[in-house]
């Protein structure tokens, strides 16, 4: 399943509901203000990384809110033909907030 997230975990509990339902062949999407929670050296980076699935951060989203060069190291970026490949490769998928 593919998870999508696109508010701030600083803001919502979104995510922090999404990492508790995942299963280990999940992924996660983060959009729009959900991609601080990729910037390294934060805790929700932290949390991520130990959830054990893949996580893929919109490249566009980043650009927007200056956040390209603070992105931790183990975590995807995509492009838009990038999220649409993840939305094709996954027949199930939940947006959280």
């Amino acid at each position: 399943m593919l998870h999508t997230i696109s508010t701030s975990p600083f803001q919502t509990q979104d995510l922090q509901r999404c990492l508790q339902y995942l299963r280990p062949d999940d992924e996660i999407l983060l959009l729009q203000d959900a991609v601080s929670a990729g910037i390294e050296k934060n805790s929700w980076c932290e949390a991520i990384k130990k959830s054990g699935v893949k996580i893929y951060l919109l490249e566009a989203d980043l650009v927007a809110r200056g956040l390209t060069d603070k992105v931790d190291d183990s975590i995807n970026v995509v492009d838009f033909k990038g999220f649409v490949s993840l939305t094709e490769q996954h027949e199930s998928q939940l947006k959280w907030g």
